[in-house]
């Protein structure tokens, strides 16, 4: 007999392939990488996630990595090294902040066998001057309800996820979906505990998402991801409340980075964009700036 779980997923599945595609309302259009920090210090080789905070540069080492957040200048040298107390770096995937707080999500889950998921939540009045320190923190504890197979499930789960972004007192996950390249956008509280979470809605991103942010002034959301060593960023703007899909969306190849491991987004103005890259045979680990004045069909 189906359990409650697997009739759910069948349910959310049939009604989000019943649904026609939305068509985004411009074609894909291009965006040429200017270098931004041409290499960041060797201690961050793999960074992913990517966040701006008290005029620094913040990111994280991904699956395997020490359980410390570095901030970094414009030059990639490391000024900061902050350890979380009683925390570990499973897979570290993505960061983002709201007034009063740093949020690190440790839900990186490429083979969907993971029951450990959680977001670590810092207390931005906890950090210092000091070049090193360690700072407690508050565990966001997360299971997909719809979940009930944890077996191995390289490369099909859809159960993955390396993007989140904090909007209006709320965190907002967006999956990276093996299975079909779509997203499913989650609704996760700030507030310290353990959370069933379901998904909320879900666009055709038609590529594996690996970052999001939400520009300063909350009118635009940001996705980047990859398909065939080819990296894209997908905008939505004017949309309800936060039926982010529901807004205008935009299609922008990345044009000069080919090859380029992508993890990690964030908006360095409302008109600007900074993506950055972990180290691969291609690649140094470094930070690329895509200027949204500069798009090929001027939409912007």
């Amino acid at each position: 007999m189906i359990n409650i779980h697997s009739w759910l997923l069948l349910m959310f599945v049939f009604f989000s392939c019943s649904i026609p595609e939305k068509e985004h309302e411009n074609p894909t259009v291009q965006l040429k990488a200017e270098n931004y920090i041409p290499e960041i210090a060797d201690k961050l080789n793999e960074i992913s996630g990517l966040m701006i905070y008290n005029k620094h540069f913040w990111g994280f080492n991904d699956s395997g990595g020490k359980n410390e957040l570095y901030g970094f200048n414009k030059s990639g040298q490391i000024i900061y090294e902050i350890e979380l107390d009683n925390a570990q770096n499973e897979d570290w995937e993505s960061i983002t902040q709201s007034e009063e707080n740093i949020f690190i999500g440790d839900f990186g889950n490429n083979m969907g066998n993971r029951n450990n998921l959680l977001i670590y939540r810092i207390d931005k009045k906890d950090l210092s001057e000091k070049a090193e320190q360690k700072i407690d923190t508050k565990e966001i504890k997360l299971k997909y309800a719809l979940q009930d197979n944890f077996s191995y499930l390289k490369k099909t789960t859809p159960y993955d996820c390396e993007a989140m972004v904090a909007f209006k007192n709320k965190l907002y996950l967006f999956s990276k979906n093996w299975r079909d390249e779509t997203t499913w956008q989650y609704k996760v509280p700030t507030k310290k505990g353990d959370y069933e979470i379901t998904p909320t809605d879900t666009f055709n991103v038609k590529c594996l998402v690996t970052g999001a942010d939400i520009s300063p002034d909350n009118k635009t959301l940001a996705l980047v991801g990859y398909e065939n060593y080819r990296s894209f960023i997908w905008l939505f703007s004017d949309f309800p409340g936060d039926r982010f899909f529901e807004g205008k969306s935009q299609h922008i190849k990345l044009e000069g980075i080919d090859g380029a491991q992508t993890e990690g987004i964030c908006f360095l103005s409302n008109d600007s964009i900074l993506v950055s890259c972990e180290k691969t045979q291609s690649y140094n680990q470094q930070v690329f700036l895509f200027d949204l004045n500069k798009l090929s069909d001027g939409t912007h």
